[in-house]
């Protein structure tokens, strides 16, 4: 598996990708280490909040509204979901539940995937 790298080495390597996925269609960036997260705010006013921690766990959080569950999230924080990719999985937007995901916490991998899924408007209306 190789060496593993610190939750603030991924936080930093997710806030170099981040821009160069996001471009224009970012407002801010704020790199928060002390609270292990970073928050993006884009155009549309979509917040993107990225969590890493040195258990090995993560969460990429995309927050439409103010409204309860207008929220997708992709994370590994609890192993009672009975999806295929246990314990990686997904909360769709609106829905209490989760489905697999093909997110791993690798932000080398993640974060490209995670923005052109935010690009391409596939999380606000998932299944």
């Amino acid at each position: 598996m190789g060496s593993k790298i610190s939750s603030l080495q991924k936080l930093d390597k997710a806030r170099m990708l981040l821009p160069q996925y996001l471009s224009i269609h970012l407002i801010s960036l704020n790199f928060e280490p002390k609270l292990a997260r970073i928050h993006a705010i884009l155009r549309d006013n979509v917040q993107i909040y990225i969590r890493y921690n040195n258990y090995g766990e993560y969460s990429y959080t995309i927050i439409f509204s103010k409204t309860s569950l207008d929220r997708c999230r992709f994370d590994n924080y609890d192993d009672r979901w009975d999806v295929s990719t246990r314990p990686h999985h997904f909360h769709p937007r609106k829905k209490k539940g989760a489905i697999h995901s093909d997110m791993t916490g690798n932000p080398e991998e993640d974060i490209p995937y995670l923005c052109e899924l935010v690009l391409s408007s596939k999380l606000y209306d998932i299944e």
